[in-house]
């Protein structure tokens, strides 16, 4: 049998990827922003030394760049089963999405901290010492000067690792999610049309790259045209 393409059965399958969509970005937006704060607060811990964090930031930081990010959600879902176990709850109860979710945004955290020091690092210590001296405190400066100065260096990392979080969203299905890989693959049984299954997802992510990248673009384009007129 020859190598068959069928174009309708492939548009079929977008329209299905794209029911999906908000399972996509409740497995992407949610890590995102869970992974920025985090992952600033421990970029935070590293810069300025604070005792105990530092050492702490700094091993996770390393731990969870080193493990595979489905090796992470194994041992999360495995470890959550036990503990459900030891109390006596029900594991029909387990929320499986939530455990991804969840380790989705603690490795997420891990690679952002390292984009943020870095974008934290780049401003000037003369910036510092400028706040110092018109009173401002040390939280004070970091608001107001650190973080807005750093953000054009910041949002190209984070648009970046947004789009590697998407990616890595689609993982999920080996915990028993279906998201839009899987789902659209479901949609073929009986016919084994899976390489119009496949390009249509395929597609969609494509779609939604390109969309990043766009969106992160601009936001850098009009942070830094903010910038050029002062930190407020």
């Amino acid at each position: 049998m020859g190598l068959s393409f069928d174009p309708s059965f492939f548009f079929y399958e977008i329209t299905i990827a794209l029911s999906y969509l908000p399972v996509v970005t409740l497995l992407s937006v949610v890590p995102l922003v869970g992974g920025v704060v985090l992952g600033t607060v421990l970029a935070l811990c590293r810069i300025y030394h604070v005792p105990g964090w530092q050492r702490f930031a700094q091993a996770y930081v390393t731990a969870l760049r080193s493990i595979p990010l489905l090796l992470q959600m194994f041992v999360a879902y495995f470890i959550t089963k036990a503990i459900y176990a030891v109390f006596g709850f029900d594991q029909l109860t387990l929320n499986k999405l939530g455990v991804v979710v969840v380790m989705l945004t603690l490795d997420a955290a891990g690679f952002l901290s390292e984009g943020i020091r870095s974008a934290l690092l780049s401003i000037e210590k003369g910036q510092y010492e400028a706040g110092y001296s018109v009173g401002l405190t040390g939280l004070q400066v970091i608001y107001h000067i650190v973080l807005p100065q750093s953000l054009p260096v910041a949002i190209p990392i984070v648009g970046s690792s947004f789009i590697g979080i998407v990616k890595g969203s689609s993982a999920a299905y080996l915990l028993g999610i279906i998201e839009m890989i899987q789902g659209t693959a479901m949609n073929t049984a009986g016919n084994y049309r899976y390489l119009e299954a496949y390009c249509a997802v395929a597609l969609i992510y494509w779609a939604i790259t390109i969309l990043i990248e766009r969106l992160t673009g601009v936001a850098e384009k009009k942070v830094r045209l903010h910038m050029k007129g002062g930190v407020s």
